[in-house]
C-alpha cells in the first residue's frame, strides 16, 4: 500500500516550520504498517527524531492512568462504583457550586471569570449539597464536576503548586463541584486522573509509578516510560516549541512546557498521573497494541477482552457529550458518532490526545491503531489541526480504501 502521501504531509509540516519533529506508529491486524520519523528532536543542534527519541505524552497519560485502574477493578481490589471517600474519606462531604458569579454561558464568562482570578477564594464560593458522592466512574469519565467549570478551573490555577501527588490530592479535596456528579461533562484537566493515581498508591501500598512499571511499562517492554526522566533520558526527550509568525520559538523550561502546564517545580517528586509520563512513541504503541488485541500483548494477557470493552464503552448511564459525536468511555474519549462530529474515523474509535501535540486513537472494528507524537505547545491538544490531519491520512489510507 503506497503511504507516501503521508511522508510527504508530516514533512511538509517540518519543511514549513509547524513542526520541530514527530513520529507517527500505525499498527493494522496486528501488523505494522507504517513508521515515519520526521525532523529534529531539536532545532539547535539538528539531533533527529528516532526510535529513542521521547515525548512528553501529557493527556495520553490518562489512559495509561485508567488501565492500572481497570486492572485493579478486574482483580476486584476496587470497585467501578466505590465512592471516592471509600479510599480518601475527605471527599465524602464535597458540595456543588451555587453561584452566579461562575455559572458559564459561553467563552465570554470564562474570560470576565478570568478577571476575578487574583481575587478568586475556593471558600467563597456559593455552594449547596451533592445529590450524591462521586464515584471511580465519575473520575474517570469526566463526569464528577471536579475542576470541570470555571470556580474549578480557577481553584486549578489559584491554589499553590504542591510538590507531592498526596498534597495536591488533599487540595482537590476541597474543591466546590462544578455540577452534580453524573448530569453533565466536560474535561478535568488534573483533578480526576491525579485522585485516581493516588487511589491506586493507597491500594497497591506503593508509590504509583513503581506500582505502573511493575504492571505495565516493564512487562509490556516500555523501557523508557518514566514520569520522572534520568538525565540521560532527559537528553534524548524532545525540545518543546511554540510558533511565532512562520517560525518556531523553543520553550523547553517554560510554563509553556509540560512542567508549567501541570505546575510542577523542578525535580519534584510529585507524579502527575493526569499528564506526566515520558516515553518515545515506540513505547506507547505497545500500550496501543494491547488494547487493540484486547488485552493482549506478545500472548500475555494483561486485562480480560470484557475489561477492555467497557473502557471504550459509553460510561455514564445518561448520554453525555463533550463535543457533538463523542462521549467519555473510561479514561478515554469514544468517536461513537463520526459523521455528527466530522472525523473520519470508524464508529466506536477511541483514545485521546496530549497538549503538545500527542494523538492516540484504536479502532476496535478495524483493528488498527495509531500513534502519533510531536512536541508543539500551542497545538491546542484534541483539538489540534495537525491530529486531525492524521486521522484523516491514516483512516483514508488503510481503512476507507
Amino acid at each position: 500500500m503506497n503511504t507516501d502521501h503521508i511522508s510527504q504531509t508530516l514533512q511538509r509540516y517540518v519543511d514549513n516550520g509547524e513542526l520541530a519533529g514527530c513520529a507517527l506508529l500505525v499498527r493494522k491486524d496486528d501488523e505494522l504498517v507504517y513508521d515515519g520519523k520526521f525532523g529534529c528532536a531539536d532545532l539547535k543542534t539538528s539531533a533527529p527524531v528516532t526510535d529513542r527519541t521521547i515525548f512528553r505524552m501529557a493527556s495520553m497519560t490518562k489512559c495509561v492512568t485508567a488501565a492500572a485502574v481497570l486492572k485493579m477493578i478486574e482483580d476486584g481490589r476496587m470497585d467501578l462504583d466505590d465512592p471516592v471517600s471509600k479510599y480518601l474519606p475527605a471527599f465524602a462531604g464535597l458540595q456543588v457550586m451555587d453561584d452566579p458569579r461562575y455559572a458559564f454561558r459561553g467563552k465570554s464568562s470564562m474570560v470576565l471569570a478570568m478577571l476575578r482570578l487574583p481575587f478568586f477564594r475556593m471558600d467563597e464560593v456559593k455552594r449547596k449539597p451533592a445529590n450524591r458522592q462521586i464515584t471511580i466512574r465519575d473520575l474517570l469519565s469526566h463526569a464528577s464536576g471536579l475542576e470541570m467549570g470555571i470556580a474549578g478551573l480557577l481553584g486549578m490555577m489559584k491554589h499553590d503548586v504542591n510538590d507531592t501527588l498526596a498534597s495536591r490530592v488533599d487540595a482537590y479535596s476541597r474543591f466546590v463541584l462544578d455540577f452534580q456528579p453524573g448530569t453533565a461533562t466536560g474535561y478535568s484537566p488534573c483533578a480526576s486522573f491525579d485522585i485516581l493515581g493516588y487511589i491506586l498508591e493507597l491500594v497497591s501500598g506503593k508509590p504509583v509509578e513503581e506500582h505502573l512499571r511493575e504492571t505495565l511499562f516493564e512487562p509490556l517492554g516500555m523501557a523508557d516510560a518514566t514520569f520522572h526522566p534520568t538525565p540521560e533520558q532527559k537528553a534524548r526527550t524532545a525540545r518543546v516549541y511554540t510558533r511565532k509568525g512562520k517560525r518556531l520559538a523553543d520553550v523547553t523550561g517554560t510554563k509553556k512546557d509540560l512542567e508549567g502546564i501541570v505546575r510542577v517545580k523542578p525535580d519534584s517528586p510529585y507524579t502527575a498521573c493526569c499528564g506526566g509520563l515520558h516515553c518515545t512513541a515506540k513505547d506507547y504503541e505497545k500500550f496501543g497494541r494491547m488494547l487493540c488485541n484486547e488485552g493482549v500483548y506478545n500472548g500475555r494477557r494483561f486485562l480480560k477482552a470484557e475489561t477492555v470493552a467497557l473502557m471504550r464503552t459509553e460510561a455514564q448511564p445518561i448520554h453525555l457529550e463533550p463535543e457533538p459525536g463523542y462521549t467519555w468511555g473510561l479514561g478515554v474519549k469514544i468517536r461513537q458518532d463520526p459523521a455528527r462530529g466530522g472525523s473520519p474515523c470508524t464508529a466506536g474509535t477511541y483514545g485521546w490526545s496530549g497538549a503538545l501535540g500527542t494523538h492516540f486513537l484504536v479502532s476496535p472494528r478495524d483493528r488498527l491503531e495509531l500513534v502519533f507524537a510531536a512536541s508543539r505547545a500551542d497545538l491546542g491538544g484534541s483539538g489540534s489541526y495537525i491530529s486531525a490531519e492524521v486521522e484523516k491520512l491514516v483512516f483514508g489510507t488503510f481503512v476507507q480504501s
